[in-house]
């Protein structure tokens, strides 16, 4: 398991190396940007999806392997909300860190 991945630079001036630090920081600011911020009578509501502990984020021969367990708020639908946060993430890798190979996988552990 490698602690980063190296991306070559499009005008061949040199290589640039991505740590695991830096995806598991996407992964929070993704998961901080789905939060309902509606006001109901001047209160902010609860999170609707939230991390239950640090992301995992593994690489293995170029490929980043994201693995997330998280806490989804009652009454919500499941399946379309784990997929908007997979999207979000897919499309936040994507953007930050170029054309990098990923794999996002979450898991449920519990509604609240």
């Amino acid at each position: 398991m490698s602690s980063y991945v190296y991306i070559e630079n499009y005008n061949k001036l040199g290589t640039m190396a991505l740590s695991r630090e830096v995806f598991e920081q996407i992964v929070h600011e993704v998961t901080d940007s789905l939060t309902n911020n509606s006001k109901d009578n001047g209160k902010t509501t609860k999170k609707l999806i939230a991390l239950c502990h640090q992301p995992k984020v593994m690489i293995r021969n170029g490929q980043v392997n994201v693995s997330i367990d998280v806490n989804i708020a009652r009454g919500q639908n499941v399946a379309s909300l784990c997929k908007e946060l997979q999207e979000e993430i897919a499309s936040s890798l994507t953007a930050l860190t170029e054309m990098i190979p990923f794999r996002i996988d979450i898991k449920v552990i519990n509604i609240k």
